[in-house]
């Protein structure tokens, strides 16, 4: 539902593009700080495949 309401949200404020949501079941509870810092990194490594300018963005309010 949430991907529905970015698309409502980008058709109100007239961007021309879709919508959708994401994220990840990562629990840091119990996590040091470096096991979630390479959680991060590494999700974020992926990610940049997926966003672009020409390809999609993370939110058109972020």
């Amino acid at each position: 539902f949430l991907w529905f309401e970015q698309i409502l949200k980008n058709c109100l404020t007239t961007l021309p593009m879709g919508g959708g949501k994401g994220g990840s079941d990562f629990d840091p509870k119990g996590k040091s700080d470096n096991e979630v810092m390479r959680f991060c990194q590494s999700f974020m490594t992926e990610l940049q495949r997926h966003i672009g300018a020409d390809t999609d963005v993370p939110a058109g309010d972020i």
